[in-house]
């Protein structure tokens, strides 16, 4: 019975990671991007706050309903 299902979890990570041959280092390059656009964004984003060009709007605290 594990043995059934060690088999089982074996055969779908196997057809998992030939399905991933083809894409190689793309997945990684792709999310170096995004990471690097993120802190570019992140360091732009530090500068203007700290010159009081804009409002810190991701420390801002989310208001409560006041139904």
């Amino acid at each position: 019975m594990i043995n059934a299902i060690c088999n089982g979890i074996a055969a779908i990570f196997q057809f998992i990671f030939n399905l991933m041959k083809p894409v190689g280092m793309m997945v990684d390059v792709i999310f170096i991007i995004i990471i690097a656009i993120g802190c570019i964004y992140w360091l732009i984003y530090e500068q203007r706050v700290n010159k009081g060009k804009t409002r810190n709007y991701l420390a801002d605290r989310v208001e409560k309903d006041k139904d």
